[in-house]
């Protein structure tokens, strides 16, 4: 590693190296996926990123899993009706995710998606 890059390390905030690790992570790892950052909204869309939240929501008269994934160029959120937990959708586990994305209530969500886990 090179002084420059440390010394970046050392100035840098945890927010920004934690968006540079997230987005040299997914670069590449899955073709013909959107980033987060520039994922059009009411339109068909595949994304990957790293699950950086999970919880429990009140929808509808129902409880939904909430799942939040970060790819470095944005988040978004996933949203599983009628589910309280998917087995292996955890913190920090890298995940793909297909679905129609919409903002609501200023968020990209994308509800019931298709998901694949990621190693």
């Amino acid at each position: 590693m090179g002084l420059r890059r440390r010394l970046r390390a050392l100035s840098a905030s945890v927010d920004e190296l934690d968006h540079e690790r997230l987005s040299t992570r997914f670069q590449g790892l899955e073709p013909g996926h959107t980033q987060l950052g520039a994922c059009p909204e009411r339109c068909q869309v595949r994304v990957v990123g790293e699950v950086t939240s999970l919880r429990l929501v009140s929808r509808g008269g129902g409880t939904s899993l909430e799942v939040t994934i970060d790819d470095g160029t944005g988040c978004a959120r996933a949203v599983f009706s009628g589910r309280r937990t998917i087995r292996g959708l955890d913190p920090g586990r890298a995940v793909v995710l297909e679905g129609v994305a919409r903002r609501e209530r200023g968020r990209l969500t994308l509800v019931n998606p298709g998901y694949t886990l990621l190693p």
